[in-house]
């Protein structure tokens, strides 16, 4: 079989793009992504030197992939700061550059190793690959294979065991079992596959190998869901009451509005869900919530002024909000070191930061954020590329934060319940090793905050909250989360939403969450199965070699 025609090599590139597009969230098929990659490896099993690169059709396919996936990360909106929509617009253009490097890996072993080796080579390849994107000042790990999966959480549920990279193993293997399968099929002298797959051993494994990839997930599934069932939980365990708000203010305008006014809606909205449960614990407030309350607040930690309405209501709030910690004068100032608008000799550091304030005590919790989106909120590796600050700016709110030195509990002892919450907040909810972490920490709840508000009507948001599905899943935790124009709501220890705000309303909403102490496979382990990959592929390598050497005799 050659495939040599470029328009029929261009077309199989673009087609496993648009499988893969179809099977992201929120596109309801995510059966798609088992025979996404096929079209694609079939190209490039076959190819043959033509006028058009091999290289060509990869960027096709993951051009077509990001592009259909995450369209709306230059926002659209009437409002959109053109930083945004560049920046939105050149990761369209140059990520899909970054899945090159699996594929370089593979040819390079493909041209030396037997064809059908290498193939099995590739999973473990991209898998690797895919985790590794993840790691340091770049990593990007929203379009992992796993992610396809976030709506289908019957079959999901087995990544409490593995994290998400086992769901993207099994896609992976599953698109090199029907891979081979059709490759074997084109070999063979049966033209009817019935006959051919009751023929060929090779093929009836294969097909088995497929069936419980597919299937026998959902008999975990099914198994474990009963034990983390919200009704039998909260007769179980101890539980905190907790109300995420929802002030749908427009992110564009948040930074030059009055602060205060921003800070009662909160509060109203606050005081109106409590009058339907004044039993409520914790009121979980949005990203960057208070702008800038006062310097005192903001600098100072000074929580007097916040702790007052919560002394007067007997509960705590969590909120986000932006920190400034002010630097001694110095004549040398690190270059990524902000000037203060009402004195421009005063240099600070700013935090994307959360603040737990309980009502009944001077003790609160600050966590900063330590996982940045890479250009949005950070120049990567700025220590080392200063000159990029002065490129790399946008004009909304605060540009270029300071990392936080990772992730920490946040406290709160509420009656006779330790509370022990783990805040996310924003984009560090699509790394599972931060998450875990916090859970291994001893989180026992979880909270995501955010400010999804820039990605007005788009499909981001959406793609955002099931991210937070596969979080709750792997560490078995009900997570509450909070975001300014939506989606704010709750979700449980096997990823079913158990009650969401509607979009783009003023709103918030109360649930008693159970307090789980007990840890997954995961959250104790992290992500041992991409080392039991790395073992998978050594040892196959050396099998390729070894029978090439054997071969050569």
């Amino acid at each position: 079989m050659k495939i040599n025609k470029i328009s029929t090599q261009i077309f199989l590139a673009v087609l496993s793009g648009i499988l893969l597009t179809a099977s992201f969230p929120p596109m309801p098929l995510p059966i798609l992504a088992f025979i996404g990659l096929v079209p694609l490896l079939i190209t490039l099993f076959y190819f043959e030197k033509t006028k058009i690169s091999k290289y060509l059709l990869v960027y096709l396919t993951f051009f077509v992939y990001h592009t259909g996936s995450l369209w709306w990360i230059s926002s659209w909106s009437e409002k959109t700061d053109p930083f945004l929509l560049l920046a939105g617009l050149a990761l369209d253009i140059f990520h899909p550059f970054f899945f090159f490097v699996p594929f370089i890996i593979y040819f390079m072993i493909s041209k030396r190793l037997n064809k059908i080796l290498s193939l099995y080579l590739f999973p473990a390849i991209y898998l690797i690959y895919e985790w590794a994107f993840g790691l340091g000042d770049m990593g990007f790990t929203w379009m992992a294979l796993g992610n396809t999966q976030m709506m289908n959480i019957y079959w999901l549920q087995f990544i409490d065991i593995t994290g998400i990279w086992g769901a993207s193993a099994l896609i992976l293997f599953a698109n090199i079992f029907i891979t081979h399968l059709l490759i074997l099929f084109r070999r063979s002298e049966n033209t009817k596959f019935i006959k051919f797959i009751l023929s060929n051993k090779t093929a009836s494994w294969l097909l088995i190998g497929l069936f419980i990839i597919i299937f026998a997930p959902y008999f975990y599934g099914l198994s474990v869901i009963q034990k983390y069932d919200y009704n039998n939980l909260l007769t179980k365990n101890k539980f905190i009451n907790v109300a995420v708000v929802q002030p749908n203010i427009n992110p564009w305008d948040k930074w030059e509005s009055d602060t205060y006014q921003q800070y009662n809606l909160l509060l109203h909205l606050s005081d109106s869900i409590m009058q339907y449960d004044n039993s409520i614990d914790l009121l979980v407030f949005p990203e960057t919530a208070l702008p800038l309350l006062s310097y005192d607040f903001n600098s100072l930690r000074d929580i007097s002024y916040v702790q007052t309405w919560c002394r007067a209501r007997d509960v705590a709030i969590l909120t986000g909000f932006p920190e400034f910690n002010f630097l001694t004068k110095s004549n040398n100032y690190p270059p990524f070191a902000k000037k203060w608008t009402n004195d421009t000799n005063l240099r600070y550091f700013a935090y994307n930061s959360s603040i737990l304030i309980p009502p009944d005590s001077s003790k609160f919790s600050v966590y900063r954020k330590s996982r940045l989106t890479p250009f949005a909120e950070y120049v990567p590796y700025q220590d080392a590329l200063p000159f990029l600050l002065k490129w790399i700016n946008w004009g909304v709110g605060i540009s270029n934060w300071n990392k936080g030195s990772g992730p920490e509990i946040m406290q709160y002892q509420r009656k006779s319940n330790s509370v022990n919450v783990g805040n996310i907040i924003c984009i560090e909810s699509i790394y599972p090793d931060f998450v875990a972490e916090l859970t291994k920490k001893g989180a026992n709840v979880l909270t995501v905050i955010t400010n999804d508000g820039w990605y007005d009507y788009t499909t981001g948001p959406r793609q955002h909250y099931y991210i937070a599905v596969t979080r709750a899943i792997e560490n078995r935790r009900f997570l509450a989360r909070a975001a300014n124009t939506g989606v704010s709501g709750f979700i449980s220890p096997y990823g079913m939403s158990l009650q969401e705000l509607p979009q783009y309303t003023q709103s918030a909403t109360n649930l008693r969450l159970p307090l789980i102490e007990e840890q997954t496979i995961y959250t104790r382990f992290g992500d041992w199965i991409i080392y039991a990959t790395l073992g998978y592929f050594v040892i196959l390598l050396l099998i390729g070699v070894i029978k090439k050497q054997a071969n050569k005799k």
